[in-house]
């Protein structure tokens, strides 16, 4: 697989294409993560290029901007975080803070000394979000070439006997409390959303159902049919239009529309 060269004929390294893996199975996580680039200001000569910087931007902001996303701002632990722009970013599309949570990596390679700076931002007292920090230890080059190193048990090592670090909330360090506490992040986030989709679904459903009516006719061309007939037509006109939406007779529609258009098909019948 390879990406072809932009218009000016020059080699690209990204593209907006998406890149799928799906892993099911019965113990897996319910949960969709996006791996975006990350956003850079300086282009490498013959691997990078402006364009290349302008598509990440954009790839980056379009994720970041959508309201049932959440957002993971991951910075090294041994870098000023004044410097990183992702966290401006993301306080300019959550200005509420609802949805961004701060990761914070490589902290065995922060300089002795600085250790407080990384603390304090863990424990709450420097650059505040409302869903907190968390901090990781992911494994370097030399673990991830032996390939008998056990990264999760180096990881809980490292948090449990390394100063300062041991001092820490354990509810806010390593992977095992991370995946805990994105799932309540995740589960909370549902819960407020999950009525605007429903809406959403409900305007979708109304919007279509007056397409497949045709189009508008004149007023003049109205014609008006007793209503006693009228109401002896509606049930079946009802359950003949929903299962020509079900089977895409008139349009094609979202999977979760189906869904819910067949449960009310399927109570309409038992009436």
């Amino acid at each position: 697989m390879g990406l072809v060269p932009d218009e000016s004929g020059s080699k690209r390294t990204f593209s907006n294409d998406v890149l799928r893996l799906e892993i099911s199975g019965p113990k897996e996580d319910h949960l969709s993560v996006i791996d975006v680039p990350g956003i850079f200001k300086r282009t490498t000569s013959g691997v990078t290029t402006k364009s290349d910087m302008e598509m990440v931007e954009r790839m980056v902001h379009n994720y970041m901007k959508n309201p049932r996303s959440v957002m993971l701002t991951v910075v090294p632990a041994n870098v000023d975080i004044a410097t990183q722009e992702i966290l401006e970013k993301a306080e300019e599309v959550d200005p509420d803070g609802m949805r961004t949570l701060g990761v914070l990596t490589k902290p065995d390679l922060v300089d002795k000394g600085a250790e407080k700076n990384v603390m304090d931002l863990v424990e709450g007292r420097k650059h505040q979000l409302k869903l907190g920090w968390h901090i990781l230890r992911n494994p370097g080059q030399a673990e991830l070439d032996n390939p008998v190193a056990d990264p999760h048990a180096t990881e809980r090592s490292f948090f449990a006997e390394e100063s300062p670090w041991n001092s820490l909330d354990k509810e806010r360090v390593g992977i095992d409390s991370f995946r805990d506490r994105l799932q309540e992040i995740l589960a909370d986030h549902i819960r407020r959303e999950f009525p605007k989709v429903r809406s959403s679904i409900n305007l979708m459903k109304s919007d279509n159902h007056i397409h497949c009516t045709g189009e508008i006719r004149d007023h003049q061309e109205i014609k008006f049919m007793p209503a006693e007939f009228a109401g002896s037509r509606g049930g079946a006109s009802n359950i003949c239009g929903t299962e020509s939406i079900f089977n895409g007779d008139c349009y094609g529609i979202s999977e979760a529309i189906h869904r819910s258009v067949i449960v009310q098909l399927r109570t309409h019948r038992r009436v």
